[in-house]
């Protein structure tokens, strides 16, 4: 299941988004969603991986739309935070897409790159704080990300193998949706992958409320994802999560 969270923070009928990786076809799968991309103001990115980083064709589409689309004028700022290597070689990404432009990806709607280290912190509405910690994923530049809001807590890991900062993320989360691409039982993808039992203990050391088993590859049924969660003793609620499922988070969407 490519990685695509879409997180509403508002406390009105007024959305206020916040994307949690950005993997292929998000245009359309967040158009299925009922989510405007124009609306977005904030993009994290877990790691430069393409499954969890098609930026330049979202950015692409956003900034059409903002041009002659249906929409023009109407685009948000955009803000991207990704690990600071990847936020330092962006440049050459948007250059490759746009040599003729000298590698400026649009000039739509204002765009902003932040390089997030482990630690960063950053309030994106108000009330509404962005947290990362540098994880460890086979020597990639990796983070996970925390979300604090007022009706609660979202973290989320897009890949990671087992290391405390992981847990240190997640401590008390409402909702911990979890990335679980190694195989129940299998030590192949140590350090760069977690298997559901892993993610169990991870959210059962973090004290987490429910946890949410995501980006894995099918070969195992839901049932035995499930099972192997809860054989790390973790007790809170479990699932495993399918496109277009929705959650809230506290007492907010």
């Amino acid at each position: 299941m490519p990685p695509l969270f879409a997180l509403d923070v508002s406390e009105t009928p007024v959305p206020q988004w916040v994307l949690l990786d950005c993997s292929e076809g998000a245009r359309w799968r967040l158009a299925d969603a009922g989510v405007d991309p124009l609306d977005i103001a904030h993009i994290a990115l877990s790691h430069p991986h393409p499954d969890h980083a098609a930026l330049p064709q979202l950015v692409q589409a956003r900034a059409c739309e903002a041009s002659f689309g249906r929409a023009a004028g109407r685009a948000l700022p955009l803000a991207i935070y990704l690990p600071e290597a990847s936020a330092r070689a962006i440049t050459d990404l948007w250059r490759w897409h746009a040599p003729e432009d000298d590698g400026v990806p649009t000039t739509r709607f204002a765009l902003d790159v932040v390089g997030a280290g482990d630690g960063f912190a950053r309030e994106l509405f108000a009330g509404v704080t962005l947290r990362a910690r540098a994880v460890v994923h086979g020597g990639a530049p990796a983070v996970a990300w925390r979300v604090e809001a007022p009706a609660g807590v979202f973290a989320y890991s897009g890949d990671s193998g087992v290391c405390e900062a992981l847990v240190e993320l997640a401590a008390g989360a409402d909702l911990f949706v979890c990335e679980s691409a190694a195989r129940v039982g299998s030590a192949a993808m140590r350090g760069r992958h977690l298997t559901p039992r892993e993610a169990g203990d991870i959210a059962r050391r973090a004290g987490v409320k429910s946890l949410w088993l995501t980006h894995y590859d099918g070969r195992d049924g839901d049932a035995e994802m499930v099972a192997d969660a809860r054989a790390s003793g973790f007790v809170g609620a479990v699932r495993v999560a399918r496109d277009g499922d929705e959650a809230m988070v506290g007492s907010g969407a």
